[in-house]
């Protein structure tokens, strides 16, 4: 059956260095993500020598709390209407989260040594490291979430903003694997870490100020918003009522949890698969360069193929094969057969990946402009705040998993048995597929729009004046 043609030429269009702009913030974010994702348990663990026992609750106090903090935020930064005839809805709020969230990076990476504080002093330290940074995150990264389907309305320029997202994020995955590696390999862990924990903070901020021209908020968003603003805001807990029986919101929820939960255990169990199995040094961690390849090569064809097939079907697409690229990797052999399996194996599920990334912006975007038409209000925040407040499930299974299989394993750094390694490579390849194959099947089932129904969603926003 043909598609209804959508009249969209009356959508207002960004220039490609506006959207570029705005999209550097997922540069920093997959840069600093990637960075923790890795290193983070390794640095705690076996540089600062916390045990991985109290890492592990540390981490999971923080989700509880994360849970909590970041709805909050959320709900408030909906509430404020004082800034937004002259600033905006969201851009004070990204600055005002932006800065902070930079500096307490460093903070993270530069501890009080067990011997000084002992395991519960490095262990609080986590904690409210975490707490601060965690709170700056919020702050920047729910609003500016919330600004790009408020602001980019025209599909093409969300397409475009997933394909130059694509560019930008992998880089900024090559920078969060590069900076450590080099860091380390010149200067040794402990100092290489604190090296890092510097560069990365004067990095971002230099990037937060590339990215506030594609952040600012023009005079008719601030005028819509304002009028917005006049109407009553639904209650926190009505609110939250109200997204989570939302299908289509909850589809795409599972699918980017699954998503996070398996790339993280994936990209924590890096640096010991292959010191332990491909018997390298910190330089090898630099394979994962060719997952970066395999991204950007095919980055261009997904974003051709998401106006063909539509951005649902390309993401699932991704999704399907990317849970089975681990696989592999429990049959991957010692020496240069298996630094080889590992190189086509990381490329592949690159070129794949490449398919979520690109999609994830859109995705997120149809679901936002459905739930405003169906409810008659703009709440992209608190949207924003509980797709963080499930997505810190992943942060919590991720390190529960590693901490239930080293332990169940007998596994730690430098383990030579047999089945030691045998659990670490469940842990890199059967979980990660198990967990994202379940998320691909939740959202076929739940996200429920179709081609159509997006691109029509676009023209009634603008009928409704939201």
């Amino acid at each position: 059956m043909l598609e209804k043609k959508i009249d969209d030429t009356e959508i207002k269009r960004y220039p490609k260095r506006i959207i570029t702009s705005f999209q550097l913030g997922g540069l920093i974010s997959l840069m600093t993500g990637q960075l923790f994702t890795v290193q983070l348990q390794f640095f705690y663990v076996e540089v600062i020598g916390l045990e991985i026992t109290l890492f592990m609750i540390a981490m999971n106090i923080f989700t509880v709390f994360n849970m909590f903090n970041d709805p909050i935020i959320g709900y408030l930064c909906d509430r404020s209407t004082k800034l937004t005839s002259k600033w905006g809805k969201r851009f004070p709020f990204i600055v005002m989260g932006a800065f902070p969230w930079a500096i307490t990076i460093l903070f993270i990476f530069i501890p009080p040594s067990v011997s000084q504080v002992g395991q519960l002093g490095v262990f609080f330290w986590v904690l409210i490291m975490h707490a601060l940074m965690d709170t700056a995150f919020a702050l920047y990264n729910i609003n500016r979430g919330g600004l790009f389907p408020d602001k980019f309305r025209h599909q093409e320029d969300r397409n475009w903003a997933g394909f130059i997202g694509v560019i930008l994020e992998t880089f900024g995955v090559i920078l969060g694997f590069i900076i450590p590696i080099l860091a380390i390999m010149e200067l040794g862990e402990t100092n290489g870490f604190v090296a890092t924990g510097i560069i990365v903070s004067i990095a971002s901020i230099i990037l937060f100020i590339l990215m506030i021209p594609g952040v600012r908020e023009g005079p008719d968003i601030r005028a819509r918003r304002s009028a917005l603003d006049e109407k009553e805001i639904i209650s926190f807990f009505s609110g939250m009522k109200e997204i989570l029986k939302n299908k289509i919101f909850i589809g795409f929820q599972f699918f980017s949890i699954a998503y996070g939960t398996a790339m993280g255990i994936i990209m924590t169990s890096i640096p010991y698969f292959v010191e332990d199995v491909l018997h390298m040094g910190t330089e090898g961690q630099l394979i994962v360069i060719f997952y970066v390849i395999g991204v950007i090569l095919m980055a261009p064809i997904w974003y051709k193929l998401s106006f063909k097939i539509g951005i649902k079907r390309v993401g699932l697409i991704g999704g399907l094969f990317l849970g089975f690229m681990g696989l592999p990797i429990l049959f991957i052999p010692t020496g240069n057969i298996g630094l080889l399996t590992a190189i086509i194996v990381l490329s592949l599920a690159g070129a794949v990946d490449g398919a979520i990334i690109s999609m994830m912006g859109p995705l997120s975007s149809a679901m936002i402009d459905d739930a405003s038409i169906k409810s008659g209000k703009r709440q992209e925040g608190l949207y924003g705040s509980v797709g963080i407040f499930l997505g810190t499930i992943s942060t919590a299974t991720r390190y529960t998993l590693t901490w239930f299989i080293w332990l169940l394993f007998g596994y730690q750094r430098g383990a030579t048995d047999s089945t030691a390694l045998l659990g670490l490579r469940i842990q890199i390849a059967i979980f990660p597929m198990i967990i994202i194959l379940t998320g691909v099947l939740i959202f076929w089932k739940l996200y429920s729009l179709s081609r159509a129904e997006i691109k029509e969603n676009i023209i009634k926003l603008k009928e409704m004046g939201i």
